[in-house]
Order: structure tokens, then sequence, then C-alpha cells
């Protein structure tokens, strides 16, 4: 199992919107491929997933997250 965690875009940032999940709960995720999308007041930017396996959403499309916050498992 991995978790996944919402990432430190930049230095000054504490928190980011999730604005697309690019694999839905409960179907499988390939490691390196882009598995969501976040956005601060300053970039936008994809994720990849850091492994493969199957996807358990923690989030949802529209909240806003502190860095570090769980985001998802993939097993």
């Amino acid at each position: 199992m991995t978790e996944v965690r919402m990432p430190k875009p930049g230095d000054a940032i504490t928190e980011a919107e999730v604005t697309e999940l690019y694999v839905a709960d409960g179907e499988s995720a390939v490691e390196g491929d882009p598995l969501y999308a976040i956005a601060t007041d300053k970039a936008e930017m994809d994720v990849e997933a850091p492994a493969s396996g199957v996807v358990t959403w923690k989030v949802e499309v529209g909240g806003t997250y502190d860095v570090g916050e769980l985001v998802a498992v993939i097993s």
C-alpha cells in the first residue's frame, strides 16, 4: 500500500485545491502517469502516481487540502 499525500508545490504554499482526478475511485493507476491535478493561487500542476495499483481517493474535486494531507491510497 502506498499513501499519496498533497505535495508542496512551492516554499510559501501551505495548501492546494484538487481540480481534477484522472483515475476514478477503484480504478488502476500506473506509476509515473498523471494521477490528479492541483491548483494554487500561483500555479497549476499534475501530480504523478508514485506506484501502480488500485486507487482509493480520500479527497474530492474542488476541495482545498493542506500540504502533506492524505490524498489517496494505492494498493
